[in-house]
């Protein structure tokens, strides 16, 4: 069966959670298809695939419906993300095929496909067979290792959408995120929450992070209260991120906000309150005030970085 593979981009860049899944395509499928909507040649070529489809808008991928169908008896994988999962909605209802997420193993059999999905934060993991013609998976990010394979020859096609966008857009404002590096992609995330008091004291979250070559995130609350954009909003109904690291810097520890950071391997913790629910998570916790705990961590780093300078 061909394997096609949705690749995000960031920043005019491949994401790290694309070419996780183009890694586990060529493991599985002789014949691997990559859609993206990154015109950079360059960039696009080190996509390992057998054939390349560019497209304009990977958001609108149902206005390229005639001719990605011409790649008969195919299943899709793609990252876990929010845009993923838009896409993978209308990639459903074209195809007609069932999407299943959070998936940590994924393999192709004669009859089909068996697959493992976690839920309820990492606490289950279901077992999956899965008897149709294709189906849409979407692996959770960090489940699988980056392999570095020979690189394809591969066929690169630019696809025309079947019709022009049907609206218009006016942008009224625009904001700059901060983060140099994605959360889906960050082996370390420098989280914070109404701990901070103000969105003013986020220049110590940002040092931090910069100096550990984090992302940075924010609870719900922040994110409402516009101290930070809502794209660096975590938890349930926010990305759901698995980092190596995740720092809680003056989060409580709503069980909404854990649900979506559970799967992180270790949780440090840093809150005044001794009570914070979130401690029940750590793998460290530091009790104590944030805006002195903090500048200290920043200090000892930059010492260890000026002493291997």
């Amino acid at each position: 069966m061909n394997c096609i593979v949705i690749v995000e981009k960031n920043d005019n860049k491949i994401e790290n959670s694309s070419l996780e899944c183009v890694s586990i395509a060529n493991k599985i499928s002789e014949n691997v298809i990559a859609i993206t909507d990154i015109h950079d040649e360059k960039i696009i070529k080190s996509i390992n695939a057998d054939t390349l489809l560019v497209i304009d808008d990977i958001e609108k991928i149902s206005l390229y419906d005639e001719e990605i169908k011409k790649y008969e008896d195919s299943f899709f994988i793609m990252s876990d993300s929010l845009i993923n999962k838009k896409i993978a909605s209308q990639l459903s209802e074209i195809f007609k095929l069932p999407v299943v997420s959070n998936i940590i193993n994924l393999k192709v059999l004669n009859s089909g496909f068996y697959c493992e999905s976690s839920s309820y934060n990492n606490n289950v993991i279901s077992g999956i067979n899965i008897q149709s013609g294709g189906c849409i998976f979407l692996i959770k990010n960090n489940s699988f290792e980056i392999d570095t394979l020979n690189h394809k020859e591969s066929e690169l096609i630019h696809l025309k959408s079947k019709t022009k966008h049907l609206f218009q857009m006016k942008i009224l404002d625009k904001k700059d995120v901060n983060n140099k590096i994605s959360l889906s992609d960050a082996k370390i995330v420098v989280s914070a929450g109404r701990g901070l008091k103000s969105s003013e004291n986020w220049e110590m979250i940002e040092k931090l992070a910069d100096l550990l070559g984090a992302a940075t995130a924010c609870s719900k609350p922040v994110s409402d209260l516009g101290w930070r954009p809502h794209s660096e909003h975590v938890g349930q109904t926010g990305i759901k991120i698995s980092p190596e690291v995740y720092f809680a810097i003056g989060i409580s520890g709503a069980i909404q906000h854990i649900a979506g950071v559970n799967s992180s391997k270790k949780i440090i913790v840093i809150n005044i309150d001794s009570d914070a629910p979130f401690f029940n998570n750590a793998d460290y916790g530091i009790i104590g005030d944030a805006f002195e705990i903090i500048p200290t961590i920043i200090q000892c780093l930059e010492k260890i970085k000026n002493d291997k300078s």
